[in-house]
């Protein structure tokens, strides 16, 4: 099959191009829109996270890119690999932990304004933008100091990825433009931020140039960490409205009892909602925002699946599913069903999730690629979560269908717009403590 032909068949049929037949397979040779050996189960997937077998492509996604002109030049940590990516890795880490104190506190301000503006307007046709703007603001404001201009955020984080053909695609190009124009003006704002400086510092603590350590910065939270938060968010609120009555009446009556017994939102009281976090992650199990961990072959070695084995070749891409490992039969029961408290039933299967980049429970090193700041994604979605679930009432405008189109990133096909949104401004102030 010619990379062409392969493209055209994953943008038309997402992951299920990697398991046509429905017939879950471990490993498969395939096309993509590039030459890979297919990783689709719980075992054969973990080669993927291997970084003694294992190299990330830098600034590349198997078919796709990321062009120079949107990255400056620099391979940001999340395509680095040996000691440039633990060098970056560690900065990343330091910058976290100095912000995550604040975290909660911009968040839960940002969502009282950003919740009463969306009452206000009553109707939010553009959910799934204005999601994303709220994440940013908080993180950039705990991050920097300042709020980063949310749509200069999103416009280059939807211009930054580039797919590798010479079929013509208008509206990448233009989205490639508007990108790197955008690129120029949050530097300019970075660059002025309150915490510019400090951050100056812990890049060369960590032996890093200013603009690289930048550009590594804003890859792991306005490209990974804001776009993955929101895809879950926006995915959440349209799997809340398929579930049964009775479930989503449960899920909030259980989320209100830890508020009370708390007498707040807090992160203790949102680590107490199990059953939340079980809906959140039957969520990213389902549909992972990332559905595929792309890498390169360091070396040749051997796939091995039970009796099934595979020759790797040296230069060689793998793709690692998600998707489909996280739908293994062998560890799922029924794994095309969306279960709430599938994770309250079984938590033992919460080491199965792999969304991170690497098992869900353990946790990330500086060698691994697994997100550095996954308490903070949590803290993120499930306060989200909780005051939508709890303190605001909105209809969806479209019935949620998913057919798992790769461009949604896990959302349902049809974008998530509310007809009508209300909001309890006075019980949220309250139990946000603000």
């Amino acid at each position: 099959m010619s990379d062409t032909s392969g493209l055209l068949n994953t943008k038309k049929s997402g992951p299920h191009v990697l398991n046509p037949r429905g017939e879950h397979p471990t490993i498969v040779r395939t096309n993509v829109g590039i030459p890979c050996v297919g990783l689709l189960s719980q075992e054969t997937i973990q080669y993927v996270f291997d970084p003694e077998l294992v190299d990330k492509e830098p600034c590349c996604f198997g078919y796709s890119e990321v062009p120079g002109d949107v990255r400056r030049g620099h391979c940001p940590s999340m395509f680095a690999n040996g000691q440039e990516h633990r060098r970056k890795k560690a900065f990343l880490v330091d910058v976290f932990k100095e912000c995550r104190d604040k975290i909660q506190t911009v968040l839960f301000k940002t969502i009282l304004e950003d919740f009463e503006e969306w009452s206000r307007v009553k109707t939010v046709p553009d959910f799934e933008d204005r999601v994303y703007f709220l994440i940013s603001k908080a993180v950039t404001e705990a991050v920097f100091g300042t709020k980063l201009d949310g749509r200069l955020a999103l416009t280059w984080l939807e211009g930054a990825i580039q797919l590798k053909t010479w079929l013509p695609i208008p509206n990448y190009a233009k989205r490639h433009r508007l990108a790197v124009a955008a690129l120029g003006e949050l530097m300019k704002t970075i660059e002025e931020s309150p915490k510019y400086e400090e951050l100056i510092r812990m890049c060369h603590l960590h032996d890093l140039e200013a603009e690289d350590g930048m550009m590594t910065l804003m890859h792991a939270i306005l490209f990974n960490g804001c776009g993955a938060v929101t895809t879950t968010i926006i995915t959440s609120v349209a799997r809340y409205q398929t579930i049964p009555a009775g479930e989503r009446k449960d899920l909030q009556t259980s989320v209100l009892q830890e508020v009370e017994k708390f007498g707040s939102i807090t992160e203790e009281s949102l680590g107490e909602m199990e059953f939340l976090e079980s809906f959140l992650l039957e969520v990213l199990r389902m549909h992972p925002p990332v559905a595929d961990f792309w890498g390169v072959a360091k070396k040749d070695f051997t796939v091995s699946a039970g009796e099934i084995k595979e020759e790797i070749r040296k230069g060689e891409r793998l793709l690692g599913s998600c998707f489909w490992a996280q739908r293994d039969v062998s560890v799922f029961l029924r794994p095309g069903l969306f279960r709430s408290r599938r994770f309250l039933d079984e938590k033992e299967k919460r080491s199965n999730l792999l969304f991170p980049h690497g098992s869900f429970l353990e946790a990330a090193s500086l060698d691994s690629h697994q997100c550095p700041a996954m308490d903070i994604a949590f803290i993120l979605m499930k306060a989200t979560l909780a005051v939508l679930l709890c303190y605001c009432k909105w209809e969806l405008q479209d019935t949620p269908e998913w057919s798992d189109k790769i461009t949604r990133l896990g959302k349902p096909d049809g974008l998530v717009s509310l007809t009508s949104f209300g909001f309890d401004l006075v019980e949220a102030r309250r139990v946000l403590e603000l």
